[in-house]
């Protein structure tokens, strides 16, 4: 954890790889901590078997609305943002990250963990890899003539992050998994611009809208991923314009 970071206010702290071994994973997916090797990896699938989605519950409040910043006042500059990697293309607030978007159509809400990028207080870059529900779905906005809904988190429940980046099936929501390894159902507060159901206990998050690809954009990438190696290199890619 990172508390004293050059640039930034006191009190703007950054903490990475919280769940790194198999103790801190076994201890965000509901496991006994102490198991290891083989031990851990059968008591996983004993908890596999015991799938049953449970889904979030709506909540008036929570610590993400105790402080809200909205319009001129939204400030992305202010939160500590690394260039993680020398070679990188930008600051890179989103990497273990949760993007919301909801089904235009079918109204079921996605969960996706996708790269996101800094540019401004109030716009930010994210790529979504061919393919991935998140790009269907605002694919969807756009065929329609409209910007694509979104909010995003930054820092919440690990648990949350992780099944951000599970392979599920179209129309299975995420947050429900989330909600049974938790043993609980997630709570979640509606966002004010959007109506998403953003969980209430994230240190961060945002509202606005994907833009359409023929208004805005900005190059976007390389980033470097953990495997070693920078991927997709570097486009034009559609921006994100925050409200809250």
């Amino acid at each position: 954890m990172f508390d004293n970071i050059k640039g930034y206010p006191k009190g703007f702290r950054v903490i990475v790889n919280a769940v790194c071994s198999a103790a801190t994973t076994g201890l965000a997916f509901g496991l006994d901590p102490t198991l290891a090797g083989l031990d851990m990896i059968k008591a996983w699938k004993e908890k596999l078997g015991s799938y049953k989605p449970l889904k979030p519950v709506d909540v008036a409040k929570g610590p993400i609305t105790e402080n809200v910043d909205s319009g001129e006042k939204v400030d992305m500059l202010k939160f500590p943002t690394p260039r993680w990697h020398e070679d990188d293309g930008g600051r890179y607030i989103g990497t273990g990250c949760l993007v919301i978007l909801q089904d235009p159509d079918e109204k079921w809400t996605n969960f996706g963990t996708y790269r996101v990028c800094v540019y401004d207080r109030d716009t930010l870059g994210i790529w979504i890899s061919p393919g991935k529900h998140g790009r269907l779905i605002r694919e969807k906005y756009w065929s329609q003539g409209r910007p694509c809904p979104v909010a995003i988190t930054f820092g919440q429940d690990p648990v949350l992050a992780k099944v951000g980046s599970w392979y599920e099936p179209w129309g299975v929501s995420e947050i429900e998994i989330a909600g049974w390894l938790r043993n609980e159902p997630v709570q979640v507060v509606r966002g004010q611009e959007t109506g998403l159901p953003i969980p209430a206990t994230s240190e961060l998050a945002i509202e606005g809208y994907i833009m359409p690809p023929e208004g805005e954009s900005r190059s976007e990438g390389p980033f470097g991923e953990w495997t070693g190696y920078y991927a997709s290199g570097a486009r034009n890619e559609p921006v994100v314009k925050l409200r809250t």
